[in-house]
């Protein structure tokens, strides 16, 4: 086995191993964030975001996080605050982190996109034995508790590409586009212009870009796009609430990482050696972020795949 071989194999093992900082908080305590009238993000310090968005007949979420216990006591304070029920649950794509507190929703339709379906069916096939507990915990040092009340089950609804609910005047836009997982989606809410990103948008964090289905030019092409919408807030699935500044910001980090592992692959330079090479771009985050050790494992993949 060839040397970058075996780099990518340990590097692999290290981000199975090993949480990000987004994934080392309790996702029981969240941060309530008012980003405009009719919309509210449960901000994690330092995990996946929950939303909800209160349409004339009913509540949107999008995403749960990790504990049951926590989505279900967001769920039941937006139905207070608003004075409406909950129609639906929209997942922006199948990792663990985002999916797992899906039984607060099960009497809820629940929306994702249909490419996003095989990655759904692998996670609800997962069997839980101790082994298999504690690595997850290992990255998420709350799954441990979450496990022992967590029901996720396939979602009702499945886009093909998108779909519009609610009324005329007062609806969400559910749309796929791809780049972090095959199935990554959105949501749109129009009258308030908020967009919920999921992972497509990490904020002053490590983008995590390491999924077998990552594409990085879709990811790119999709930021571009959201852009030129020019949302006024944009939820992401990790970190604060930003403005679309904050896409440029990713999508220039991407250009300039392809670019530089495009020179350096041209040049013959070995994985070890690319992933920590000085001409690797600076990030879009904060410079007190620690790195993940899963990171070098991304961006080794993304080298792999010039």
């Amino acid at each position: 086995m060839n040397k970058p071989h075996r780099f990518l194999i340990a590097s692999m093992i290290a981000a199975a191993l090993a949480g990000g900082a987004w994934a080392r908080s309790s996702d029981s305590v969240f941060q309530i964030v008012d980003i405009a009238p009719s919309v509210v993000m449960a901000q994690n310090p330092s995990g996946s975001n929950l939303t909800c968005i209160a349409l004339d007949d009913g509540l949107v979420f999008v995403d749960t996080g990790l504990s049951t216990e926590a989505a279900a006591n967001f769920r039941q304070q937006m139905e207070k605050r608003f004075d409406r029920p909950t129609k639906y649950l929209m997942l922006t794509h199948a990792h663990i982190d985002h999916i797992f507190a899906m039984g607060a929703f099960a009497d809820v339709e629940v929306v994702a996109a249909a490419a996003e379906r095989p990655l759904f069916e692998h996670q609800l096939a997962l069997e839980w034995d101790e082994d298999s507990i504690q690595g997850y915990n290992n990255i998420f040092p709350t799954f441990t508790e979450a496990q022992k009340t967590a029901k996720p089950f396939l979602p009702t609804i499945w886009v093909e590409t998108q779909q519009v609910f609610g009324s005329p005047k007062n609806n969400v836009v559910f749309a796929t586009t791809g780049g972090h997982t095959t199935g990554s989606s959105y949501v749109s809410f129009p009258s308030e212009s908020v967009l919920v990103t999921g992972d497509l948008v990490q904020v002053d964090k490590y983008p995590y870009f390491g999924d077998e289905t990552t594409d990085l030019m879709v990811w790119i092409d999709t930021l571009k796009s959201w852009y030129a919408t020019d949302p006024a807030r944009v939820c992401p699935g990790h970190g604060r609430v930003v403005d679309r500044d904050y896409l440029r910001l990713e999508w220039e980090y991407f250009e300039n990482l392809l670019a530089a592992l495009r020179a350096l692959k041209k040049d013959g330079v070995p994985m070890e050696e690319a992933v920590i090479h000085p001409s690797l771009p600076a990030g879009c985050w904060v410079d007190n972020c620690p790195e993940p050790r899963w990171f070098k494992y991304c961006i080794a993949l993304c080298y792999s795949r010039l």
